[in-house]
């Protein structure tokens, strides 16, 4: 009897350090993550990669890229185009300044203060992309081609409006009724790579929603255990007392 009373408390003992341990594991898991850049379900999100510079002569005239879009929403687009433009911040930061003057003589100053004028603004790269047939749950990759030498902001977050765009009309389960170009804009997002999901496969829903259903489900798996060790601690201590009654 002593035997099988030796028995059960190292069951019980080791049921209460899992008990604890899976606390403890649920405790880690419940800690807020943190927040990162995501994408909306009713979007069609898009991204601009692989940018590679065009060479002629060893001096860069032009840049090839790629955008993929991904059609999250109900829509079926008959064509739409997708209008980019990246800001030039490099050149505002190198205007001419008075260490330069410094360098230049008087002419070459007067020549360089009408060629970089203060209230002269910096055009910004600009390219657009044309979509045909695009229809819901759809993935697409259109290549494309910018005359600008300016390849690296390509890599920045860059503004962006879609029009012309052609919605087909003949769609039950949504409300297309007015909209028009300039609202097509709010359709799509852009994917930047400030976000963690430029760097992988577009999916159905963004990459942070699948995490937190992952931990959705696996906080649950151990809401599970500590329910089992909880009946099985429960029914320990009844066959404890049995054993203690019994002696």
């Amino acid at each position: 009897m002593r035997k099988t009373t030796k028995i059960l408390s190292v069951l019980l003992f080791g049921c209460v350090a899992l008990a604890s341990t899976t606390a403890r594991a649920v405790e880690n898991k419940s800690a807020t993550p943190e927040k990162e850049a995501t994408t909306r379900r009713d979007a069609v999100i898009f991204k601009v990669h692989d940018i590679n510079p065009v060479l002629d002569d060893g001096i860069v005239t032009g840049c090839d890229y790629t955008v993929t879009l991904y059609n999250r929403t109900s829509i079926n687009f008959r064509s739409f185009t997708v209008n980019l433009a990246w800001k030039d911040v490099v050149d505002e930061r190198f205007k001419f300044d008075h260490y330069l003057e410094t360098l230049l003589s008087p002419e070459e100053i007067a020549q360089q203060r009408e060629f970089m004028s203060k209230d002269a603004t910096t055009k910004p790269l600009q390219t657009a992309v044309t979509v045909n047939a695009f229809g819901a749950d759809k993935q697409i990759s259109v290549r494309g081609h910018v005359n600008n030498e300016k390849c690296y902001l390509m890599l920045s977050n860059a503004a962006y409006t879609v029009s012309p765009c052609d919605i087909a009309r003949n769609v039950d389960n949504i409300n297309t009724k007015g909209l028009e170009n300039n609202e097509c804009t709010a359709l799509f997002q852009l994917v930047n790579t400030s976000n963690p999901e430029y760097f992988g496969q577009f999916k159905n829903i963004s990459a942070t929603e699948i995490a937190a259903q992952n931990q959705s489900i696996q906080e649950n798996e151990l809401s599970d255990i500590d329910t089992v060790i909880s009946k099985i601690v429960e029914n320990l201590g009844t066959s404890d007392k049995t054993l203690t009654d019994i002696n």
